[in-house]
């Protein structure tokens, strides 16, 4: 029996949130465009300088673009183990170059995301410490493509996959462009949700609900 990792998945130490559990999904909730992609990226990419893998799918940008992000958010990207769901580049007709960018037709193509994620995160788990980030940006592309019950199937599944292996997944959603209903069907798939919103001033804030120990009072990053 493989002995279950022990140790949390810890952020930066400006971010107030404690380290999770390994096996833990967070569902990142906020406005793409106030702060919420910026922190779910900081979530998934923490670990590159902690020597563990990290796998995105990127339904709105470039594999390519998506890994320029990260490099800005870290400093061992290169250094690390890494592999991308790149939904976007096959379907604008660019090509990837790199080896460890794996390209679906469109993010509606769950089937063939799913296929690519669970080679990559097979690979990346086995070349690592057995601990892997996994992001997914975002929901709101695949439910904008895929009927709501494919894509609570496919989070349920992926979801699954990293909880079983000890990982740590970030999905990312903006509620304001969903119905109330799939927003807390797709929290309730999560293990927490950190809520992202702007206040007027500009200021960036966050909680976090269903983890133990976390600020669930909205508090300024």
């Amino acid at each position: 029996m493989t002995q279950r990792q022990t140790s949390a998945y810890e952020f930066a130490d400006d971010l107030p949130i404690e380290g999770v559990e390994p096996g833990s999904n967070l569902l990142v909730a906020g406005p793409t465009m106030g702060g919420a992609r910026d922190l779910a990226l900081r979530l998934v990419t923490a670990g590159s300088d902690r020597e563990e893998g990290l796998v995105l799918v990127t339904t709105t940008k470039s594999g390519g673009k998506i890994l320029s992000e990260c490099d800005k958010l870290c400093t061992g990207l290169q250094q690390s183990t890494f592999g991308v769901v790149d939904c976007v580049s096959k379907k604008q007709g660019r090509e990837q170059t790199s080896e460890r960018i794996e390209t679906v037709s469109s993010p509606g193509d769950l089937t063939g995301i799913g296929i690519e994620f669970s080679g990559l995160y097979q690979s990346v788990h086995r070349e690592t410490t057995e601990r892997v980030r996994a992001g997914l940006f975002s929901l709101s592309t695949l439910l904008m493509y895929t009927e709501f019950q494919t894509v609570s199937r496919f989070v349920h599944t992926v979801a699954g996959r990293i909880g079983a292996t000890d990982g740590l997944g970030v999905f990312l959603i903006d509620p304001s462009t969903q119905d109330e209903r799939v927003v807390n069907t797709i929290t309730q798939l999560c293990d927490g949700r950190v809520d992202v919103r702007v206040r007027g001033d500009g200021t960036r804030e966050m909680r976090v609900r269903g983890l133990a120990d976390q600020p669930r009072e909205w508090t300024p990053f």
